[in-house]
Order: C-alpha cells, then structure tokens, then sequence
C-alpha cells in the first residue's frame, strides 16, 4: 500500500507577485454627458433604423445574384434541340 505522496511543487514558495491585487485606481477624466430629448433621440433611431433597412435590401442574394442571359440562351437551345429530337422521333413512328 502507498502510505503517502510526496509533491515537491508545494513545498515550493512562490515567487511574490508584482500585481495589485484590490488597489483602485480612479480615472483621469469623465466623459462629457449627452443629453438627448425624446424626439431628438427617435429621429436617430428612425434614420438609423432606415439605414439598416436599405443596406439590408442591398444584401440580399435575389438582388445581387441575377441569371446571365447566357444561362437563358444555353437552356433555351436545349430544350430547342431536345424538342427537334422529340418531334423527330414522333414523325418516323
């Protein structure tokens, strides 16, 4: 049976530390106080709201991603040239 560990990192006396540890210092300077008036205020919010809004719409996939019209021209001449093969098809029958 083990009788007991021995652990030599607690034996061990950390070095002091150079930290403050619960000394507050006070800061040099405040910043200025705003005072808004309410309609001030939602006039802000209403433009920000606005901003956010248009560059939302700016954003979205539909606007920005649209279909070449080369994609319109490959497909339409696929379905042209499997239309012929269909039509052929039908006229020997």
């Amino acid at each position: 049976m083990v009788s007991g560990v021995q652990n030599n990192q607690i034996s061990q006396n950390p070095k002091p530390s150079q930290l403050n540890v619960g000394v507050l210092n006070p800061p040099s300077n405040f910043q200025k106080v705003v005072l808004y008036s309410d309609a001030e205020a939602s006039q802000q919010f209403k433009q920000l709201n606005r901003d956010v809004c248009t560059l939302q719409k700016k954003v979205t996939f539909e606007e920005t991603k649209k279909t070449p019209k080369s994609v319109f021209w490959i497909i339409g001449s696929v379905c042209a040239v499997a239309l012929g093969f269909a039509i052929k098809k039908f006229m020997k029958h």
